[in-house]
């Protein structure tokens, strides 16, 4: 039978031009014939490969091989220091012999790899980022989840996948019908979404829980799944609630405060009207009546115990010659003038007081005494206060006199300081993570599905003649795993800046050759005609700085140049040594920097306007400023819209070894 097969021209046709590896062993596992596919598969000759033995290829011993017939072998095979990965069938032959077909599938094994390790940095990131995923497929109606995002829903690892019923019965009834609309919405205008609702868990507690949804069609324009991420916000909201009710309790506070303030005001001008008049009057009174005296002398003790114990404050009786009549209160020794400003002392010999505050001293005098009642704020040794005039009518009901009542807020104004800080430091933390979320989906989103579509493409693609698509597809692969590298590695080092484990090591060594080296590392990024054009001052500048430090901060801005040009442009990339200085200087022609955007181009998470359709994190530009000023360096720039940008940077010429 194999004599017959060999002479046979079609079979010698396959034989030879197989791109699977073929053998035809004997009973004894000596090799009779390989096909060229063998010799290129193992890096043998054919005088290496006949008569030897098929062990020497199959790591399984022959006669435990024959036993497997027709079924598939799989193992792995040194080849000249290169880990392969092979499948292998076994055929009798009528004759006795055997035929023996291998198939080398190291790049699926490979690309199985990849997406396994891709899958794996995507859980991750999701991880780091407190972030769940999950899918809807409208087609079956079945819903799943990764282990976080069932851990935010109060489910197990292990539940079963769910529908969007179940999925609905699980939200909080008030926000339920919502979250149908909207959902409903984006699905038939096949658009994304984004909402905050409340999910009740098994054991009855309530979450918040912010969603993103993008809605993905099929190649007829139909709606057929649903991707998305959820992440937590309970304790935004929770801290939002609290922050309202601390501003509710602080308002009605101030309300009881300043309702306080005026009674006691009111009882205080009334008291001292009394007692002016009875002061004016008073040798009339005594000649009428000593009934009228004691009654005097018991509103003047009234008046003084009450001035003398005012809490927090000073209550202070001023003529309109602008000389003090009556000064009294707790919160003299506060303010500095206890025993400085007593009864007869003139506005302007009060040494305490700066001219400009004598001056607005007098004018509320001025204002008060003309029958204005004044209230505002001041502050004065480190303290706040509330001030309230009264203009004082004499016994010929004219004005003569100003009240001013002086209350210590000082406490009431740190708790407002630190409301506004906590509200404050609570809405950056929402837009970080809002910006988070949103660059996440997005840059992990694109890539991943690249990756995913070339991989299905390459199993249907599994056959002789496709090489070239299969070799193009896995060039796709490895660019988007290498993005996503790039992606992590900014998270990465964006997390050793923030907990202050990155310490600067510098080194000497010459920069002009270091900067060549890294531009010819980048040229696998260019563009079709893009240049670089390096310009040393000299051809050595000794520098002692972090070399890898320094090499992340020219690759970004060298990267970042190369990445918003167009093609067939050129970037330029200049050294000069100056007086105990190094200044860089990387400028390119690309699209610019919006003017409105400039001032937070060094901002975590923040892109510019302009660049929203070219893939980027946001944070290249706030690690390269970190990196800089770590050395002791500064950075800016110059843009002009649609003319390109260019950045500076200065380095201290330590050369210090």
């Amino acid at each position: 039978m194999i004599d017959e097969l060999k002479n046979n021209t079609l079979f010698q046709k396959i034989f030879q031009s197989s791109m699977e590896g073929i053998l035809i062993v004997d009973n004894n596992s000596f090799i009779i014939k390989a096909n060229p596919a063998i010799e290129q598969m193992f890096g043998l000759n054919k005088e290496e490969v006949i008569h030897k033995k098929v062990e020497d290829l199959i790591p399984q011993k022959f006669n435990e091989f024959k036993k497997e017939k027709n079924q598939i072998i799989e193992y792995s095979h040194v080849v000249k220091n290169t880990l392969k990965h092979l499948e292998s069938r076994i055929v009798e032959t009528d004759e006795g012999s055997f035929l023996i077909i291998i198939r080398d599938v190291t790049k699926s094994k490979n690309v199985e790899k990849n997406i396994i390790e891709n899958e794996e940095r995507k859980r991750l990131a999701l991880e780091v980022g407190e972030l769940g995923s999950w899918e809807w497929n409208l087609v079956t109606n079945r819903i799943v989840r990764d282990e976080y995002q069932n851990f935010l829903f109060g489910l197990k690892a292990k539940d079963d996948a769910d529908t969007y019923q179940s999925f609905l019965d699980k939200i909080h009834p008030e926000d339920r019908e919502n979250v149908k609309l909207e959902v409903s919405r984006a699905i038939k205008n096949a658009s994304s979404y984004t909402l905050d609702y409340r999910i009740v868990h098994p054991d009855s507690s309530i979450h918040w829980l912010h969603e993103k949804g993008k809605i993905f069609k099929n190649s007829k324009g139909k709606s057929t799944r649903v991707i998305g991420v959820t992440h937590d916000i309970s304790k935004q909201k929770n801290t939002e609630k609290k922050i309202k009710e601390d501003e509710e309790e602080l308002r009605n506070y101030a309300l009881k405060l300043e309702k306080k303030v005026k009674e006691r005001t009111k009882e205080l001008t009334t008291t001292v009207q009394k007692l002016v008049e009875s002061n004016l009057s008073l040798e009339d009174q005594i000649l009428i009546t000593k009934e009228a005296e004691i009654e005097v002398l018991t509103s003047k003790l009234l008046l003084d115990n009450i001035a003398q114990n005012f809490p927090n404050g000073v209550i202070t009786v001023v003529n309109d010659n602008c000389s003090i009549d009556y000064i009294e209160g707790e919160g003299l020794e506060e303010m500095g003038i206890k025993g400085l400003v007593t009864k007869g002392t003139i506005i302007d010999e009060i040494k305490s007081f700066s001219e400009e505050r004598k001056l607005r001293f007098k004018e509320d005098v001025r204002k008060t005494v003309h029958g204005e009642h004044l209230s505002f704020e001041i502050e004065f040794n480190n303290n706040s206060y509330l001030v309230n005039t009264t203009p004082l009518l004499n016994k010929e009901q004219k004005i003569k006199q100003a009240l001013f009542v002086y209350s210590n807020i000082s406490e009431q104004k740190q708790v407002e300081l630190k409301i506004k800080n906590s509200l404050e430091k609570e809405q950056e933390l929402s837009k970080l993570k809002s910006r988070f979320i949103s660059m996440a989906s997005h840059e992990f989103r694109t890539p991943l599905s690249a990756i995913l579509s070339s991989a299905i493409l390459i199993k249907k693609l599994n056959a002789q003649g496709k090489e070239e698509k299969i070799s193009n597809h896995v060039s796709k692969i490895r660019s988007n795993v290498k993005n996503l590298v790039v992606i992590l590695n900014d998270f990465l080092s964006l997390s050793k800046l923030q907990e202050g484990k990155v310490i600067a090591q510098p080194v000497s060594f010459n920069i002009v050759d270091f900067s060549k080296s890294l531009c010819e590392e980048i040229e696998s990024i260019k563009k079709n005609g893009q240049t670089i054009t390096f310009q040393p001052q000299h051809q050595n500048i000794e520098v002692f700085l972090d070399p890898k430090l320094l090499k992340h901060i020219i690759y970004n801005l060298l990267s970042n140049a190369l990445k918003y040009s167009e093609e067939k442009k050129n970037i330029t990339f200049k050294i000069v040594q100056t007086n105990q200085k190094l200044l860089l200087e990387i400028k390119d022609q690309g699209i610019g920097i919006p003017v409105e955007d400039q001032n937070n181009m060094f901002q975590r998470f923040y892109r510019a306007s302009n660049a929203s359709n070219i893939e980027g994190t946001g944070l290249g530009l706030n690690i390269v400023k970190q990196y800089t000023e770590l050395m002791g360096g500064i950075i800016n720039f110059k843009s002009q819209l649609n003319k390109g940008a260019t950045f500076y940077i200065e380095f201290p010429l330590n050369e210090k070894k």
